[in-house]
């Protein structure tokens, strides 16, 4: 069996156009009723509640971006692509991408933390935004337990209950997270520190295949 050991790294919505829209949908919150009360919201806490939503656009595939992929086959040395370096904006990334995995000879089980439900789904919103062809062997909607994905969160947390990466690290005696989270990639984008955010997704990878090994151990597979 192979394995694609894979990671992404997003950030928020980056045009004007979608950040208007983003911000028109900010409205005052439900309990207030009065007038002056809207008010005052508006002019006192709405603008920080636009910034938070165009914040959290980073995870939704119709306004955020995919910044960064890192990748891993088997025991291969983790690889990126990513925009704006080598690459001069997501689409030419994605295609990149798409053409490098569409090398593989054989469909292979893509493990990641989180990767069914967030990673996979979010490559494909952006590739059907951009009009990227995925490789036909790509999953398209795949369930975190079966053959076509390892999802290393819904192995440890199950179904219904989640982890963080760098918290199942430390459970499994794994180095977890250093001075970088996810949380901080947009921030590091908007400074133009393109070199750490691929840095932080290829040791994601590295983490993400010891963290699958660790498990396959007591599972009694070799991976």
């Amino acid at each position: 069996m192979t394995y694609l050991y894979l990671d992404i790294e997003t950030i928020p919505a980056q045009d004007d156009e979608t950040k208007a829209r983003i911000a028109a949908a900010v409205k005052a919150p439900g309990n207030l009723k009065k007038a002056d009360s809207i008010a005052a919201w508006e002019k006192e806490q709405r603008p920080a509640a636009v910034e938070e939503a165009i914040s959290r656009s980073g995870l939704n595939g119709a306004y955020g971006h995919v910044c960064c992929v890192g990748f891993a086959f088997d025991n291969d040395d983790p690889q990126y692509v990513a925009w704006p370096h080598p690459h001069e904006n997501e689409a030419e990334t994605l295609r990149y991408l798409s053409t490098f995995l569409a090398t593989s000879k054989f469909p292979p089980t893509i493990v990641g933390h989180n990767v069914a439900n967030f990673d996979i789904r979010f490559l494909w919103q952006r590739a059907m935004v951009l009009g990227v062809t995925m490789p036909a062997w790509f999953p398209r909607d795949p369930k975190p337990w079966s053959i076509e994905v390892f999802d290393t969160m819904t192995a440890w947390a199950g179904a219904r209950e989640t982890i963080s990466m760098h918290n199942l690290c430390l459970a499994l005696g794994i180095p977890g997270k250093g001075d970088i989270d996810g949380s901080m990639v947009g921030d590091l984008w908007a400074k133009g520190e393109y070199r750490k955010i691929a840095a932080y997704c290829l040791q994601d990878v590295e983490r993400t295949r010891l963290i699958h090994r660790k498990m396959m151990i007591a599972l009694g597979e070799a991976a």
